[in-house]
């Protein structure tokens, strides 16, 4: 797939574009999308140059981050300067994005047959969060060992390595096993780490995605490992966090 082809089925994922996606896509072959990664220490944690993903990743995570807002039609991102004088003001209708989204995704499922109610693990994606290594934890081995010590359940701290993680099949396996996501064995107060891991990614990101979706015209390649980042923070913090939060309503 050329260049200029990956940035505009990209777009045409990100936001919704329908008409765009029903022109480009033709095999399910046409689903793969490559985002060009950015030069610097990013390229230090990847394999290749490109992130490699399907359209309907990135029209599920879209879902999975906007479906609380389907009863709203207006979210904003604001900014004052030192003078509390606004310098920005973005907004956007998240039910009307979110119902765009869900049209794209059922054309596509329809299209190719596509089973997309499985559960899924999004771990290979887990460097458009930070720089951490596949195979390294959220707990290191010091982390673990102390907190075995002081009587945290391995069962537990598993469930906090595999959430951060972004893997949603190990996060079910071990939710069926009564796994509880309500701990905290780095500060041992009464919140959920992994809450705070998830839901503060989520927080920040979710402006940062009223941004990019208020002013499409400003965004172009230079952008899209970044908004790419941005939406796997909110959808799959937000996949996850419903996955592990079973015994508990979020909204």
């Amino acid at each position: 797939m050329s260049k200029d082809r990956n940035i505009k089925l990209f777009m045409a994922a990100f936001y919704a574009d329908l008409d765009v996606l029903q022109k480009i896509i033709v095999n399910k072959t046409d689903l793969r999308v490559e985002i060009p990664i950015p030069k610097g220490d990013y390229k230090m944690f990847w394999h290749k140059s490109y992130v490699e993903i399907d359209v309907l990743d990135i029209l599920n995570w879209a879902a999975f981050g906007f479906y609380e807002y389907t009863d709203e039609e207006r979210i904003c991102r604001r900014m004052y300067d030192a003078k509390n004088i606004q310098i920005l003001n973005d907004c956007i209708n998240p039910s009307e994005y979110y119902n765009k989204v869900i049209k794209c995704i059922v054309w596509v499922c329809d299209k190719f047959s596509i089973n997309n109610f499985q559960i899924k693990d999004y771990s290979r994606f887990r460097l458009l969060r930070h720089a951490l290594f596949d195979d390294e934890n959220w707990l290191d081995e010091d982390d673990t060992k102390e907190a075995l010590e002081k009587g945290y359940r391995e069962i537990d701290l598993n469930l906090m390595n595999e959430a951060e993680k972004g893997n949603g099949i190990s996060c079910y396996n071990l939710v069926q096993k009564v796994a509880d996501y309500n701990i905290d064995p780095i500060d041992y107060t009464d919140e959920s780490t992994i809450v705070d891991i998830l839901d503060g990614d989520m927080s920040f990101h979710i402006l940062k995605m009223i941004s990019y979706l208020s002013e499409r015209e400003k965004w172009d390649e230079s952008d899209t490992y970044h908004m790419l980042s941005s939406l796997y923070q909110v959808g799959v913090s937000n996949y996850i966090l419903d996955i592990v939060m079973t015994d508990k309503a979020r909204f």
